[in-house]
């Protein structure tokens, strides 16, 4: 008797059941196919507007909070959630190119050879353009870096009352009629619009805050998601108060009540972002009593309040505003700012500081024209790999040389640094580089090592990277930010061949960048196309909002 063949159950139970790795994956597309699908429903209903219909908003609200109350859901988590699946059919999402046809980073063997103007100070520009638009002096600011948070910040000055205007890279401030000890601003009963940066939604704050009234403040997405709980420790001893005009809302739209007695003398909390305590110090002057601002007693969150006091320091002083720094007390007296009619910039450190690394990873030299500060970290870890660097009044100059291996940079822990920093460690054939405390910008530079292949160490607060090769580049990359794409040009010198889908992202901190890096190897100066200057247009304080 012989044995019967065997026999392959083909039932559903003999197949393999997929790991629970696998079931996430497929449950995570099909969310998003759902997401998609929402997101082209929303913009139907939205009919071609920013804002919903109110009545629709509400019952949308009201079944997505029911709905989560029948799967016992975490209520708070839901309500933060119905607005970011909103965004996704009410804002305008970032162009982006196609798969197939990619940005390729792909550049010249030859050496750099490279001598320019080199970019001007965004800190600088913005900070000169808020003074000239307080006080209503005119102003021509020339060779500015004209991204789009400048554009964003003159757009809502000028909703307030300012008279600024741009061209290719000019900006430009007109006299105003209102008396020497007025400012031209007014926020009352006024719904302005702050764009997507931070800095700017923080100093219309703090200029709205030198009136009695309520103002109301509008901006995109980064500020709709933007937590602003950690102004509640700072307003109210400034006599004003914050309230989401969203009452589910952490961020914008919201509505500053203000008028109430003024502190003369404020400590910062660690929670403080440096930007608002620039723009508190930027603001000061016009206070009744002047500003006296305490760093916090956390030793890392002062050192970032430190640079952007630093900063709008020696602005205030340009403006012959009294301002000085004495310990850990920054000193703003009351003061009437005159803002010079031309007053010269220097070159932006952190972008001056990214070309003036391309030697070290293109060879050449690279020479910018202008008066360069860079942060005392920046300039000791160029001293410490060796990269060669002169600084003078007027030029500052780098060349090509092999770096020092094993050091650590310590510049990583400022965010817009981080990404360059990791950029040297791998050239240098290894390096200790320290994060940010922001755990976002931590993320992202680590995502940056893992996307190129290296191998790394997350230890203490800092990545190690040991020496290594890059690996092939493989698919098209969205890069996170405008500092990790400046980043990415840079390697595609070690790996040529880097592809991203997002290079338009570079508009939000220096446009010309790519103009730059494609004229590579011989860049020289070259004169902007002419263009007619952006007229500012007056509109009526009593038109109406909608919010």
């Amino acid at each position: 008797m012989t044995d019967s063949p065997s026999k392959f159950d083909r039932n559903a139970d003999s197949k393999p059941k997929p790991s629970p790795l696998e079931d996430l994956i497929d449950l995570d597309a099909k969310l998003l196919s759902m997401v998609a699908r929402r997101c082209r429903m929303v913009q139907r209903a939205a009919r071609g507007r920013q804002v919903l219909d109110r009545d629709l908003e509400k019952q949308l609200r009201l079944g997505f909070d029911q709905a989560a109350k029948n799967l016992d859901l975490d209520p708070r988590l839901a309500r933060q959630l119905f607005p970011v699946l909103n965004a996704f059919g009410l804002e305008p999402q970032e162009t982006r190119r196609s798969a197939d046809k990619p940005f390729a980073l792909i550049p010249r063997s030859e050496p750099a050879d490279i001598d320019i103007l080199g970019p001007r100070s965004l800190a600088r520009t913005r900070m000169l353009a808020v003074l000239a638009a307080a006080v209503g002096a005119p102003m021509r600011l020339s060779g500015v870096v004209l991204n789009d948070p400048l554009i964003e910040l003159v757009k809502a000055l000028n909703q307030a009352g300012a008279h600024l205007s741009w061209t290719a890279d000019e900006l430009t401030s007109s006299e105003t009629q209102a008396k020497a000890e007025d400012s031209p601003l007014r926020f009352e009963d006024v719904l302005v619009f702050a764009g997507e940066e931070p800095f700017t939604l923080y100093v219309l704050l703090a200029l709205a805050l030198r009136e009695a009234g309520r103002s109301k403040f509008a901006g995109g997405p980064n500020l709709k998601f933007l937590d602003l709980r950690h102004l509640d420790a700072i307003l109210p001893l400034l006599g004003a108060r914050l309230a989401p005009m969203n009452p589910r809302s952490r961020g914008l739209p919201a509505r500053l009540e203000s008028g109430g007695r003024m502190a003369s003398r404020l400590e910062l909390t660690p929670e403080t972002p440096p930007q608002f305590a620039q723009a508190l110090a930027l603001a000061a002057w016009s206070y009744p009593e002047g500003l006296r601002l305490t760093l916090c007693a956390e030793p890392i969150a002062a050192a970032g309040q430190a640079l952007a006091l630093n900063e709008v320091l020696e602005v205030l002083n340009l403006c012959q505003v009294p301002a000085r720094r004495q310990g850990n007390e920054y000193l703003i007296p009351p003061a009437q700012a005159k803002v010079p009619a031309a007053p010269a910039l220097p070159l932006d450190p952190a972008l001056s500081a990214y070309l003036l690394a391309l030697p070290a990873l293109a060879g050449g030299m690279a020479r910018l024209s202008g008066s360069l500060a860079l942060p005392q970290a920046v300039r000791e870890d160029f001293a410490a790999l060796g990269l060669p660097l002169s600084v003078d009044a007027g030029i500052a100059e780098s060349r090509s040389g092999s770096l020092n291996p094993g050091v650590d940079l310590c510049m990583g822990r400022q965010a817009e640094y981080l990404p360059l920093a990791l950029a040297l460690a791998v050239k240098a054939g290894g390096a200790r580089v320290l994060l940010p405390l922001d755990p976002a910008a931590s993320a992202r530079g680590v995502d940056l090592l893992e996307r190129l292949g290296v191998e790394h160490v997350l230890q203490d607060g800092a990545l190690l990277v040991p020496p290594c090769v890059l690996k092939g580049w493989e698919g098209v990359w969205t890069s996170p930010d405008p500092h990790t794409t400046l980043a990415l040009a840079l390697f595609s010198f070690l790996r040529p061949g880097i592809a991203i889908d997002n290079p338009g992202g570079l508009a939000f901190l220096w446009p010309r960048f790519w103009s730059v890096y494609n004229a590579l190897p011989v860049v020289r100066e070259h004169a902007p196309a002419p263009k007619e200057p952006e007229k500012h247009v007056a509109t009526s304080r009593k038109q109406r909002v909608r919010v």
